[in-house]
């Protein structure tokens, strides 16, 4: 049987997507009324920040109507990239910043300025994800050859997946038992005061970051196999406690997420019940208790009594978790504040120096784009120099680097392009229910969804190194063994 497709436009989608284009009409026009009609700034944060509130709910409405999921990797996304650049702006709302935004650090002109960037910034990255997204309805009907390419990925790619399980395990080990003697001995900001690894001292720690790809790509081909999502699953907890014991939140949720969005997607559906409950556990009782011990020392830090007097001293852990992650908001602010009063646009140069972290550094002491500056660096001691001499930093903000490269009109184009392409790869995999597809894109989401509050060049290598690799693997593998069976 021949494949047969039929395609047809869906005008929701359209209609979805010219909705979206009016959100941005607002808000460049109330950026162009602003000056004339001589506003009180003060008196158009709160509207600001109910505009962000309604933004998100209709991020949720609309990629829902047009995927029909809300859950997947790109809904964890938005929501970390509106935790850190929009969580005190979102408690605004509710009039639960006890300071003010950001403790009324900045004047309320910068505040409004960054609300603006916000709101603009992940309006333009979600009307790239829509176009990208357009829903094309088809008829396919798949011939058997078609199906048997289809189970051999998933052969395959467990296969790979235990490939890289046995490249990553022993240096996973290494470094992880490394890392909790510092946090034992120094506390987590420990881990910020060690040299970090260059040239073949750092092939541990490459090596060791092939661990969750390899437990995703284990779960992808596990549909069939208990054993394989036993143990898949039995890797990423054990690898996300760690990571909570060191008070590395982001490395520990980020794993966690991926794996379970795969498992909704290839294995079976979550319950709803499930996701809200596990997800509101580890976001209001794990990480604000991670939060408040995570720079403690010797026995009290493998004690319970300890932990269960800490978080019940926590006042309002929810919010105190909101405010936290939503305070990374202040490299935005800064950068606003900084760029280019002091350092000039990048136009792009952030970006092209972030593809060069392709290479590894074998060559050289410190890889050049390390020694050029990143972002997050280039803040930290341009605010707080005795700060970032201890090894400090804010982290930054995938919003503030594309402001830092392109400035108030080139930052919503370049944000769209993001949300174009990211969503473009959401669905490639999505859209076919290919095993070795499903388990790249898990694989990049488990790094991807640090971006928010980080810059390009902490993620490019993750891509291609940790997903894209991987994937060409469980191709060439299926390539050879189709070309074996033609002989």
């Amino acid at each position: 049987m021949n494949t047969a497709k039929t395609v047809k436009l869906d005008q929701g989608s359209l209609i979805i997507i010219m909705a979206q284009f009016c959100i941005h009409a607002i808000l460049i026009i109330l950026c162009i009324l602003y000056e004339p009609l001589n506003f009180q700034i003060e008196s158009l944060i709160y509207p600001s920040s109910c505009f962000l509130l309604l933004l998100t709910v209709w991020v949720f409405l609309s990629w829902s109507f047009i995927t029909k999921s809300l859950f997947d990797p790109y809904i964890l996304f938005f929501i970390s990239a509106l935790l850190f650049n929009g969580g005190q702006i979102i408690l605004e709302v509710f009039s639960l910043n006890e300071n003010g935004i950001l403790d009324n650090k900045f004047s309320s002109e910068t505040i409004l300025k960054t609300i603006f960037l916000v709101n603009i910034g992940l309006a333009s990255f979600h009307l790239g994800a829509l176009m990208s997204a357009v829903k094309i309805k088809t008829n396919i009907f798949l011939n058997n050859s078609i199906k048997e390419t289809i189970n051999s990925s998933s052969k395959n790619t467990y296969l790979i997946g235990w490939i890289l399980l046995n490249i990553s395990f022993l240096p996973a080990i290494v470094v992880l038992k490394q890392a909790i003697s510092v946090v034992a001995s120094g506390g987590y900001f420990g881990l910020y005061e060690q040299e970090s690894g260059t040239s073949f001292s750092a092939a541990p720690s490459i090596l060791a970051a092939f661990l969750v790809p390899s437990a995703l790509f284990i779960l992808a081909g596990s549909k069939e196999k208990i054993n394989g999502r036993l143990i898949s699953g039995s890797i990423i907890v054990l690898y996300s406690a760690t990571r909570f014991f060191l008070g590395e939140r982001n490395q520990a949720v980020m794993p966690l997420l991926a794996f379970a969005s795969l498992w909704h997607k290839s294995i079976s559906p979550l319950p709803k019940f499930f996701l809200l409950s596990t997800g509101s556990l580890i976001m209001f009782i794990v990480l604000p208790l991670v939060a408040a011990t995570r720079n403690v020392t010797g026995k009290d830090r493998f004690s319970i009594d300890f932990m269960v007097e800490t978080f019940s001293s926590l006042n309002n852990p929810a919010v105190a978790s909101l405010s936290e992650m939503g305070g990374s908001m202040m490299t935005v602010a800064h950068t606003i504040e900084l760029v280019p009063s002091v350092r000039d646009f990048q136009m792009g140069a952030e970006y092209f120096y972030a593809l060069l972290t392709l290479m590894p550094n074998l060559f050289w002491k410190i890889h050049p784009t390390i020694a050029r500056g990143i972002p997050d660096v280039w803040l930290a001691w341009e605010v707080e120099p005795a700060f970032a001499a201890r090894g400090g930093s804010f982290g930054f903000s995938f919003i503030a680097e594309a402001y830092l490269n392109f400035g108030w009109f080139g930052a919503p184009i370049a944000l769209g392009v993001m949300g174009f392409m990211f969503a473009k790869f959401i669905l490639w995999a999505a859209r076919s229910g290919e095993a070795a597809r499903m388990a790249t894109v898990a694989s990049y989401t488990s790094f991807f969804l640090f971006f928010p509050r980080a810059e390009s060049a902490l993620i490019v290598r993750s891509l291609v190194w940790y997903s894209l690799f991987p994937y060409l693997s469980v191709c060439l593998l299926g390539w050879l063994q189709s070309h074996k069976l033609a002989k």
